[in-house]
């Protein structure tokens, strides 16, 4: 499309690569668009460049309000090929009066070009009010809507009603981690019209993959923290280290910084300029190391980030990818490797059965909306359930996909004169649905954790997306040709050098191996002949397996 290519050069200076030009080109033609492109690969330049080419005014939903800020400075430095200079203006909680009252009025007056705002700033009626001649609306971080992830962001759910209130133009939503069944929720969620899915290729060959075990004998704080400083130690700055808990974050950092490293921690339990300023010294240099939970990164380009260590298995492996994707930007060698103990597996699973609603919460939601007159308004909901407004979203969206509710475009909702006697047992069954994808991705990051395959294929399959192995730049496959190069009774079956420490065992048919973990329902053991398998705590008892030591 002739218009996409000239806006792009006169405005930008440069061509679009295929995948952005695709979307972009989507999103003029009227069409609802997905783009799922690695992190790093220029995302914002397709909702910027759609938006100049359709004129009028472009909504840009984020839930990071650094890169509202930073996409509105680099925004306000261009012009158009007219000459005339782009307007763009952010609306967030964090603003001071006057500069809200001034993003309103030139939004009133018809003078923007791109409004960034906050998911929560499309609840507020002013906002909302000033918004006019909508050509664009455009969502990052479209993962977010997805219930199949933990970061599940229930003020999304609006997004579909509001942007109809709107007018109804094309919708663009953005994300760098979509595994196909969450790019299919994405596009159910956010009620897209036939909606273009433009996919680019996820592998990042620059990044080299690999997981160490911790050792066995050890506590699992001080066996996760004692392999993470190695790792750390072993490998070039910057450094972003991910941690599960704020306590791991805070242990590791003050261990890091005993080593003569600049490390800070970052979690959400630290004050907001605390964190400001940990990110702002990590941008500038001033710090080598990053321990952090999954709140840092988003939005965050340093293109010379050499490593990503995560201290303990992510929760799944759309977590595992956007966050490894923030090393190596700058196309140089980097890697990201996995400090796996079997038992950190749990905290996952417990923030997994944490995230989901319970029975009471889902009653008194129900009743909530019976007792209320006429139209149901989700503020009232809230007061009148005692539930907070996150979990009340999360109930709506039940009843809304169950055909119960209707949005009314504001924060009201429109209901028939009862719900059905079976409302209560349809939302607890979805309820479970969810803890039932929950479970599977973690169990997916678990498996890719303990794979004997080419990881680069495991993960990129994971994506499905296929992959001829071996990749060469992962540790399963340096062992394989390591082995190949120099056979041992050691290497021989074996990809994965299990910790010397672990408990052997004797199966009647694939002999001896290492046993790596064990729980109520399934043993982990890898097998000096045929790799990795997974089986039940019977083998045990029946004589199967065998514990030799």
């Amino acid at each position: 499309m002739e218009a996409v290519d000239q806006v792009t050069r006169a405005v930008f200076g440069f061509d679009l690569r295929p995948g952005q030009r695709a979307a972009a080109e989507s999103i003029v033609s009227g069409r609802d668009t997905l783009a799922v492109l690695p992190t790093g690969s220029g995302k914002s330049a397709i909702y910027q460049v759609a938006g100049l080419v359709l004129g009028g005014l472009t909504v840009v939903v984020s839930p990071l309000i650094a890169l509202q800020r930073d996409q509105v400075a680099s925004l306000s430095r261009r012009r158009k090929p007219s000459g005339d200079p782009v307007r763009a203006v952010v609306l967030n909680s964090s603003m001071h009066k006057a500069d809200r009252t001034a993003a309103l009025d030139g939004l009133r007056a018809g003078e923007i070009d791109f409004v960034m705002v906050g998911p929560e700033q499309l609840a507020n009626e002013e906002s909302i009010g000033a918004l006019s001649g909508v050509t664009l609306f455009a969502l990052d971080e479209a993962h977010l809507i997805s219930q199949w992830g933990r970061d599940f962001r229930p003020e999304y759910l609006r997004l579909p009603s509001i942007c109809e209130s709107l007018g109804s133009p094309p919708m663009l939503a953005l994300t760098a981690t979509a595994a196909p069944p969450v790019q299919a929720d994405i596009t159910r969620e956010l009620n897209m019209r036939e909606p273009k899915i433009v996919v680019t290729d996820f592998d990042r060959p620059n990044i080299h993959l690999a997981v160490r075990r911790t050792r066995h004998d050890l506590p699992e704080d001080r066996a996760i923290d004692d392999r993470t400083v190695e790792v750390v130690l072993a490998h070039d700055a910057p450094v972003l280290v991910y941690a599960l808990t704020h306590a791991r974050c805070e242990a590791l950092a003050e261990r890091l910084s005993l080593d003569a490293y600049k490390a800070a921690a970052y979690h959400a339990g630290l004050p907001a300029a605390r964190r400001s300023q940990v990110q702002d010294d990590f941008l500038a240099g001033r710090l080598d190391v990053v321990v952090a939970t999954s709140a840092f990164g988003m939005g965050i380009d340093k293109p010379d980030v050499r490593s990503v260590v995560h201290a303990g298995v992510p929760g799944s492996l759309d977590e595992y990818y956007q966050e490894i994707g923030r090393a190596g930007r700058d196309g140089q060698p980097a890697r990201a490797v996995v400090v796996y103990d079997p038992r950190t597996i749990r905290i996952p699973r417990l923030l997994a059965a944490r995230s989901r609603i319970s029975p009471d919460t889902v009653h008194a939601v129900i009743d909530a909306i019976e007792a209320a007159p006429g139209r149901v308004a989700v503020k009232a909901v809230v007061d009148a359930s005692g539930v907070s407004r996150q979990q009340v979203l999360r109930v709506i969206q039940e009843l809304e996909d169950l055909g119960f509710l209707e949005p009314d475009g504001s924060d009201g909702l429109v209901r028939p004169d009862r719900l059905p006697p079976d409302t209560f047992a349809l939302v607890s069954k979805e309820g479970g649905r969810q803890q039932s994808i929950l479970r599977s991705r973690i169990e997916a990051a678990r498996e890719f954790a303990e794979t004997v395959r080419c990881r680069r294929a495991e993960l990129l399959g994971y994506f499905g997306e296929h992959y001829d192995p071996p990749c060469g730049t992962c540790d399963n496959d340096e062992a394989a040709a390591a082995a190949r190069a120099q056979p041992s009774k050691a290497q021989v079956g074996r990809r994965h050098q299990p910790d010397p420490s672990a408990p052997r065992v004797r199966h009647k048919l694939w002999g001896e191996g290492t046993l790596l973990s064990r729980d109520d329902h399934e043993l982990t053991v890898a097998f000096d002949t045929v790799g990795y398998r997974h089986l039940t705590p019977a083998v045990l008892e029946n004589g199967i397996l065998t514990v030799e030591n």
